[in-house]
């Protein structure tokens, strides 16, 4: 087994591009600074290389993991004895059976309906590892049930679970500039982005779409994403100068790079605002 370490916007993504290729995901976990850590066999190594090579996903780190690192560790050891091959035959066998099943996490409660999902899909004592893109789906789609990992090793099938309850439903709509101005910045976990940092856009106008593109093929998806627009602003007011910055900042926020200009009938404010617009982002 192989982990790699993938960073870049939207990194996630890649596991949904090596799905599409066929790759074997063994797991796949979130990490700081919107990474995500993805473990394959060890014989496709290559292939994900060729697949993520030339994309907006950087490759941070790739590392043997599991039974890949213990014999890396014994390749180097000198003098292996073969009652010690025969050993590691058995724990191949072993390892690739299952022994035991664990349900952890906060929706270990529901061990029970998990267990009814594991054997409706042939999962059982001394069966193969199941792939666990074939149980994800089904363990998701249980009551109150947020996520969900599923990963064997050592003959024992750990299924982790955890649970929590939505304030509200997720919304289906495409995120839509908040103002007229410049893109600041643009963070983006799911959808099509239409803009990029740097670009002038409309109050109104559409910034991520609530659709995720397989080639020249679209699927409908909900968008998490977030944007900031900065734009100018210019307005008098028939006020003091302290008085016209407090009405502003009323009316605008936070003002940066403020300039005050006396006029015949008060104060002119001039700056930089922000608008930020989220769709089902935090």
């Amino acid at each position: 087994m192989v982990e790699f370490e993938i960073g870049g916007l939207s990194a996630h993504r890649a596991v949904d591009r090596l799905l599409r290729e066929g790759i074997v995901l063994l797991s796949a976990r979130r990490t700081p600074k919107m990474g995500v850590t993805i473990a394959v066999p060890a014989n496709v190594r290559k292939k994900v290389f060729t697949i993520l090579r030339g994309t907006c996903y950087n490759i941070k780190k790739c590392r043997p993991a599991g039974l890949a690192r213990f014999l890396e560790k014994g390749v180097r050891a000198v003098g292996l004895l073969i009652g010690a091959a025969l050993a590691l035959a058995l724990v191949l066998f072993a390892q690739s059976r299952v022994l035991k099943v664990e349900v952890k996490g906060s929706g270990a409660y529901l061990e029970p309906q998990v267990r009814a999902v594991l054997s409706e899909h042939g999962v059982d004592r001394l069966s193969a590892m199941p792939q666990p893109e074939t149980l994800i789906p089904a363990i998701l789609s249980l009551p109150r049930v947020q996520f969900c990992s599923v990963k064997g090793e050592g003959g024992v099938l750990t299924v982790c679970v955890e649970v929590g309850d939505s304030t509200e439903p997720l919304r289906k709509e495409s995120l839509f500039s908040p103002a007229a101005g410049t893109v600041e910045e643009l963070v983006v976990l799911r959808g099509t982005p239409l803009v990029k940092i740097g670009d002038f856009v409309d109050m109104g106008q559409e910034i991520v779409a609530n659709y995720a593109l397989h080639g020249e093929e679209k699927e409908d998806c909900i968008v998490i994403a977030r944007v900031r627009i900065a734009f100018p602003v210019s307005k008098e007011y028939a006020l003091d100068e302290e008085g016209a910055k407090l009405q502003a900042f009323l009316e605008f926020g936070e003002i940066g790079s403020l300039h005050t200009t006396k006029t015949a009938q008060g104060w002119r404010i001039e700056g930089t605002c922000h608008a930020e617009g989220t769709m089902n982002f935090g």
